[in-house]
């Protein structure tokens, strides 16, 4: 093998020997403080590395771990306060029982409204669609969500769904967690250009 090869090809490490991953662009995920929807965060994250987009999470509750509805905890990067999407592709608020807290957030709404008049990804599952409807941005829009949603969908100017995944534009939205694989893969289809 030429040295040429060898230079291209040598990965950057950080100070723990780590290989620095390189993205193509970095989406926000909005993550309720307790009772996120895990399986279909899971499915969401890595559908996004695979095509290069990282992550970055933030929620309201940003100095203790935030726990799922069955055993994920983890620590958010940072504070949902004061957050803009400028840097990012995209934003995704995380379904789950958890998402009820974050409905009427003035950030949260915000960054709803962000997201769609800048024209890039907007996505929600479940319970965080209700985000959707309240921020504004579901006016002839084809959605799906929590069936217990349908009023506040349709009240907003949208069209409910039964259907495991909606794609409009670069609206994605997600039936339940069962819908994990295919909403990580919407989701890709749009930002892993």
């Amino acid at each position: 093998m030429s040295k040429k090869n060898d230079a291209s090809s040598a990965a950057e490490l950080d100070a723990d020997g780590l290989v620095v991953q390189k993205y193509k662009s970095i989406v926000l995920l909005v993550v309720p403080p307790q009772d996120y929807g895990e399986e279909c965060l899971r499915y969401a994250r890595s559908s996004l590395y695979n095509v290069h987009v990282g992550t970055r999470s933030v929620s309201t509750q940003a100095a203790e771990l935030i726990k799922g509805r069955h055993q994920d905890e983890f620590m958010v990067d940072e504070p949902l306060e004061g957050v803009s999407l400028e840097r990012f592709s995209g934003v995704v608020f995380v379904g789950g029982e958890g998402a009820a807290a974050l409905v009427d957030h003035p950030d949260v709404l915000r960054l709803a409204r962000e997201a769609a008049s800048s024209g890039k990804l907007l996505a929600a599952w479940g319970r965080s669609v209700e985000i959707l409807a309240r921020a504004g941005v579901l006016k002839g829009k084809r959605v799906t969500g929590a069936s217990s949603l349908r009023a506040a969908v349709e009240k907003a100017g949208g069209k409910f769904s039964t259907r495991q995944v909606e794609i409009d534009g670069k609206l994605v939205t997600g039936l339940d967690d069962a819908a994990g694989m295919r909403f990580g893969k919407a989701l890709a289809s749009i930002v892993g250009i």
